[in-house]
């Protein structure tokens, strides 16, 4: 009897212990637990307050249309298709230089961008369109977008000269643009599916093309033979080697009021939709891009639409 009580005195002891030994392993990991999440907390926070799409956006009106190609016939006025042409207003192929952008004026809600941005002119069913479907024709997005969120970026070079798409295509696939997914049309002016083609329809009556630029520099060349090679696409969230320098991702929406009914058939001046192409040559004032660059991307915050400049 004695034995037995002895024995049940020593297992309400045991487990007293046991309990005891229980509360404390909770009390550990509820520690641990509380730490993690604020070292979590804390090496996240660049993350939590960083804009989801650090940079800003550029509206900018249609200005002009003219056979020419500033870039890829400088002075040769009538040597290209037609080409519409949308900011600086004075972009031609016998005077276009940066200076004489800047100093020409924009269409540009913003008076720093004096930079010059142009597509093939477009037809719906062989009538001509002129992309001015909304009270802003066209918008540029210029973001922190295809590398790691810590990479720093540099200014865009004053003077860059750059194309996304071929105008020379005979196919969808021979245009990189397209085959990638860079190039893009949809319904608009706002969010509609992205598509390798125009589409069929838009309830809206309006179209848009839209063109994302190359965002990685070599860090030499304002221009090259084909005026591609001196810029490259980030790949795994890193800019390769030969082009190491990150400058701000330009991807541009181009409005045309197309109607809403079936629209038919696009082609360009170039030839069928797939031949789309873009033309970029920066004529930014170059503080007030700067500004831009240090206060918007650099600073991980999202400036909206059309910010003021000090």
């Amino acid at each position: 009897m004695i034995k037995s009580k002895c024995s049940s005195f020593g297992l309400r002891t045991w487990a007293i212990v046991l309990s005891g030994r229980r509360r404390e392993m909770v009390r550990i990991r509820k520690t641990v637990a509380g730490l993690a999440l604020l070292f979590g907390i804390l090496v996240l926070t660049p993350e939590i307050i960083q804009a989801a799409n650090p940079g800003w956006i550029a509206s900018c009106n249609y200005s002009h249309s003219l056979s020419d190609d500033p870039i890829v016939f400088p002075g040769q006025p009538g040597a290209s298709h037609l080409h519409d042409f949308i900011g600086a207003r004075t972009t031609n192929n016998a005077s276009s230089a940066t200076e004489s952008l800047r100093a020409a004026g924009t269409t540009c809600v913003m008076p720093g961008d004096s930079s010059g941005y142009w597509v093939p002119a477009l037809f719906k069913n062989g009538v001509r369109v002129l992309p001015t479907a909304t009270s802003k024709n066209a918008l540029f997005y210029y973001r922190h977008a295809g590398v790691s969120s810590g990479t720093v970026f540099q200014t865009i070079p004053d003077g860059l000269k750059m194309i996304v798409g071929n105008a020379h295509a005979t196919s969808a696939a021979e245009n990189e643009g397209i085959a990638r997914g860079r190039i893009i049309f949809k319904c608009g002016p706002g969010s509609g599916t992205d598509l390798p083609a125009p589409p069929s329809q838009c309830a809206s009556g309006v179209m848009v093309v839209s063109y994302k630029f190359p965002n990685c520099w070599d860090g030499v060349n304002l221009d090259s033979p084909d005026h591609k090679s001196h810029m490259a696409y980030p790949a795994s969230g890193r800019c390769p080697s030969t082009h190491p320098v990150a400058i701000p991702r330009i991807e541009s929406f181009v409005r045309y009021p197309v109607g809403a009914s079936p629209i038919g058939t696009i082609t360009m001046a170039s030839g069928p939709h797939f031949t789309a192409h873009m033309d970029f040559w920066n004529a930014w004032e170059p503080v007030a891009l700067n500004w831009l660059l240090d206060n918007c991307i650099n600073a991980g915050v999202d400036c909206g639409k059309n910010p003021a400049v000090p």
